[in-house]
């Protein structure tokens, strides 16, 4: 029996599931390039800043009761703390199950990326769109939108809310979507972005041009998790003492 075989004997033995294990790294290299060519001109009062504005002033003179409603629950779809805690859910029940330390240590090492893009916020700050104050108005205009403009608070590039639709409900079919139908698989997939996009724009809790810097890091955090054949790769022997006596 070869190595990779007896790594994943047992009744309860986890796969990944990743239905073509990302190889190349081109899109890597076109997400990365994707988010500096919408990074750079947020630096000046550039057209696109300008879009940023004009989308957010449609979208607060465009907002009934009822929608505003719709658009906060929606939101939660991208709430990264009760996300994070469910991925961490099912990785440790399956984890219990099989005796199996690798989907914690492959949740850790997604939670590890997701994480580290609050760096990402702090180095690249921009005010967020309703900047003073929400309940009162004129907000910010476009010379104060920019990044690196100085004001406070900041933290609005790129959408975490948008980030962690990727990167968690990816993790979740990652752990567990070898049960699921392909179409329950894409649409859990797809429709939480699409969703949280339009939300978190449409009540100015984020700029339009945060959400697909979001996407793109998430993109690549989430093809980063999927390129680790975490079922078979060779762990340190402290996080699996059993193999002392394979």
């Amino acid at each position: 029996m070869i190595a990779a075989d007896r790594r994943r004997t047992g009744a309860q033995a986890w796969r990944p599931f990743v239905p073509k294990r990302p190889r190349s790294w081109i899109p890597e290299i076109a997400l990365a390039i994707g988010f500096i060519l919408i990074t750079v001109p947020l630096t000046w009062p550039s057209p696109l800043v300008d879009l940023d504005i004009w989308i957010r002033d449609l979208a607060d003179a465009n907002r009934p009761d009822w929608a505003n409603l719709i658009a906060l629950q929606t939101n939660r779809l991208g709430q990264g703390g009760l996300l994070g805690g469910i991925a961490l859910g099912i990785a440790a029940i399956l984890a219990w199950r099989g005796r199996n330390v690798r989907p914690l240590v492959a949740f850790l090492a997604a939670y590890g990326m997701a994480g580290a893009v609050l760096a990402l916020k702090y180095t690249l700050p921009r005010i967020y769109p309703h900047w003073p104050e929400a309940s009162q108005p004129p907000y910010a205009d476009a010379a104060q939108a920019v990044l690196f403009s100085g004001l406070e608070p900041s933290g609005a590039y790129p959408s975490g809310h948008v980030l962690n639709t990727i990167v968690w409900y990816g993790v979740i079919v990652f752990l567990i979507g070898a049960h699921w139908n392909p179409t329950a698989r894409r649409l859990f997939l797809l429709l939480p972005p699409i969703i949280v996009t339009c939300s978190t724009t449409y009540l100015g809790f984020h700029w339009f041009t945060d959400t697909p810097a979001g996407l793109f890091i998430g993109i690549a955090i989430l093809r980063t998790v999927q390129r680790i054949p975490w079922d078979t790769v060779t762990l340190p022997i402290w996080l699996e003492p059993e193999r002392r006596y394979r």
